[in-house]
């Protein structure tokens, strides 16, 4: 995958299930959960199912909701370049993934399964994060002839999308014309040695930060701020409880962990395929030995724009064999 996984295994260790969620929740819903529904239900019980980029499980754990209210038995893995460890750190993982095994460090371009050992494929927001025509040709490798595969992918016009714009504009907001990271380490040093600097650093902080709630208020979507902006309060109130260094390392977990999100944001747009990416794609999957390969704009309950939808089957031996070049 492009993304730096450390980065990725940061957000990863929080727990949370999913890191682009169609709504409010911390899982997918409405429309999205649907779409998996009706791909899990088809699969026959005893069926074997591969999630690329998996992250926290999102889909093994629909695939194994489903399949418990089936009675069917399905056996699924999870692929991911970062180190997951959703059994875990996910809240209760051990009993919701009692039928899922993990595989961290792997890549969607090389991975350690045996030819046409899958029944089925899955992603969501990953394949786009690979590089896609090798990714495409290994996984047709490791699935058995017409296996189903579907994908959601990162659309350059989606709500997911817009919102990552105002999350970076957010972002050079708050590291840029608030300081808000460097007004606070100075104020607090100030705090202890300079009571008239610190005051006028204390007013400055506060103007600055009022803006930032107000953009927070504002926001159309956008989580960054109210993310960000308590975790400095929390700082501030801690600051006098904290030695010097235990003060400046905590401020720059803070700082890591923002600067970290920010480069997930930027890789989300830049992976992010608008309609002639996404027919290139399509031609590189079916050159990879799909046949059936559809695509289409998914939104979530009819209104919103969340991605791509990619539906494709893997062609069997005789069939890649016949193809034209």
């Amino acid at each position: 995958m492009v993304a730096t996984p450390p980065q990725w295994e940061d957000f990863w260790r929080s727990g949370r299930i999913v890191s682009c969620p169609t709504d409010s929740a911390d899982g997918y819903t409405g429309n999205v959960r649907r779409l998996w529904e009706q791909f899990f239900g088809q699969l026959p019980s005893g069926s074997r199912l591969l999630d690329i980029g998996t992250g926290n499980g999102a889909l093994p754990l629909i695939a194994l909701d489903v399949a418990r209210d089936r009675a069917a038995d399905l056996e699924v893995h999870g692929i991911d370049l970062a180190r997951i460890d959703p059994l875990h750190v996910v809240p209760d993982g051990q009993r919701l993934f009692k039928k899922a095994v993990f595989h961290g460090g792997v890549r969607a371009e090389a991975m350690p399964f045996a030819d046409g050992y899958f029944h089925a494929v899955v992603g969501q927001y990953s394949l786009e994060y690979t590089h896609c025509e090798a990714a495409l040709s290994e996984i047709r490798r490791v699935v058995a002839d017409g296996a189903p595969a579907r994908f959601v992918l990162h659309h350059a016009s989606s709500i997911v999308v817009t919102i990552a714009h105002e999350s970076l504009s957010h972002a050079r907001e708050l590291e840029e014309r608030a300081s808000a990271f460097s007004d606070l380490r100075e104020y607090v040093a100030a705090e202890r040695t300079d009571a008239d600097r610190a005051g006028r650093l204390h007013a400055r902080i506060g103007e600055r930060i009022a803006h930032l709630h107000r953009l927070s208020a504002e926001s159309k979507g956008s989580r960054l701020l109210a993310d960000v902006l308590p975790a400095l309060g929390k700082l501030f109130e801690l600051r006098q409880r904290l030695s010097p260094a235990e003060f400046g390392e905590a401020l720059d977990r803070a700082y890591r962990a923002f600067k970290a999100g920010e480069q997930r944001l930027r890789e989300m747009i830049g992976v992010a395929l608008d309609a002639g990416a996404m027919g290139r794609l399509a031609d590189q999957a079916r050159a990879s030995g799909f046949r059936d390969v559809r695509f289409a704009p998914l939104t979530q309950d009819a209104e919103f724009l969340v991605g791509w939808q990619l539906d494709m089957r893997s062609a069997s031996a005789s069939a890649r064999v016949g193809a034209s070049p």
